[in-house]
């Protein structure tokens, strides 16, 4: 664990909030972390480590991934059919994405 005493107490408690590394991770020696996102001052912020390798296909199924895994999360908290929350998830992802298009493409980060 990290000493935390010497951060200030914003970072402090950032860190007390840390996700647990999720089960059966440890056990994989080749395992790494690849993206870390957070919301600060009402928007989203992220890292993604800049040498993951892969085709523009396997960055799509990382992000189908995490659509899917998103999804499940949501129908649980807010108890809502998984089904309702995949079309409601997909509809805002669209709607943004296009909106982003035509205001002259997608920014780069």
């Amino acid at each position: 664990m990290e000493d935390v005493s010497k951060f200030t107490p914003e970072v402090q408690q950032m860190n007390a909030d840390e996700l647990s590394v999720p089960s059966g991770v440890g056990a994989d020696p080749a395992a790494f972390e690849i993206l870390r996102l957070w919301v600060a001052h009402g928007r989203l912020s992220m890292n993604l480590r800049h040498d993951v390798e892969g085709d523009a296909e396997d960055f799509g199924i990382l992000l189908a991934d995490l659509f899917s895994h998103a999804c499940c999360k949501y129908a649980q908290r807010s108890g809502r059919p998984l089904m309702e929350c995949r079309e409601s998830m997909l509809m805002g992802f669209l709607q943004h994405t296009h909106a982003r298009l035509r205001r002259g493409g997608v920014s780069e980060h």
